[in-house]
């Protein structure tokens, strides 16, 4: 009877641990609070509801950055310096107005957390295996019509979020048996679709 317990308890704990969203415990200072700071000793940047349309140049000496909140602004692309921000880990681009998947993402190997939800994009491109530490991704609220097949490679995700497009019923399968350790979430499928 005790090993059944301790069996029982080990798939609880295993279960529990696995398909957890990565925790961003990063203290966010604003650009004000760090204009005088040492770059290599910021971290974390929040540049929430800016109304930015581009990303200020003075941006491009934390490149010891771990977070990096873009969250409600205009932006429908990212500078090419994005791509130095090696050490990035969580980064927030949702509600703003990317039409496509920003490459210059796809050279930051260390991300862990992706939001790119509530924006206009259209597709998943294959640069998308390059993230090989990704655990989150988080696209709710886009318009895929096509997703390359490179992005069955990231078998380590633990979560995607497919919500708020409606995919066929072939599509959602195909997908849903690409990753069978990840939680994925799509609406419901729709076989008007197929």
């Amino acid at each position: 009877m005790k090993n059944v317990f301790a069996i029982g308890l080990t798939i609880l704990i295993g279960s529990t641990v696995f398909g957890q969203i990565p925790t961003d415990n990063l203290h966010y200072y604003s650009m004000e609070e760090v204009k005088n700071a040492s770059p290599d000793t910021v971290f974390a940047i929040d540049l929430e509801k800016e109304g930015l349309e581009s990303l200020p140049q003075e941006l491009q000496k934390f490149t010891a950055l771990k977070g990096l909140k873009l969250t409600k602004n205009k932006l429908e692309e990212l500078p090419q310096f994005f791509t130095s921000f090696k050490d990035l880990q969580f980064l927030y681009l949702n509600k703003n107005s990317f039409t496509f998947f920003p490459p210059q993402v796809f050279h930051l190997s260390e991300l862990v957390y992706l939001d790119l939800s509530r924006n206009e994009i259209g597709s998943i491109p294959a640069g998308i295996k390059n993230l090989k530490q990704l655990k989150y991704l988080d696209v709710w609220d886009n318009r895929f019509t096509t997703i390359d097949d490179a992005f069955a490679e990231l078998q380590q995700l633990e979560h995607i979020d497919f919500r708020g497009t409606t995919f066929s019923t072939t599509f959602v399968k195909q997908w849903t048996n690409n990753f069978p350790n990840t939680k994925i979430y799509f609406d419901k499928p729709c076989s008007c679709l197929d």
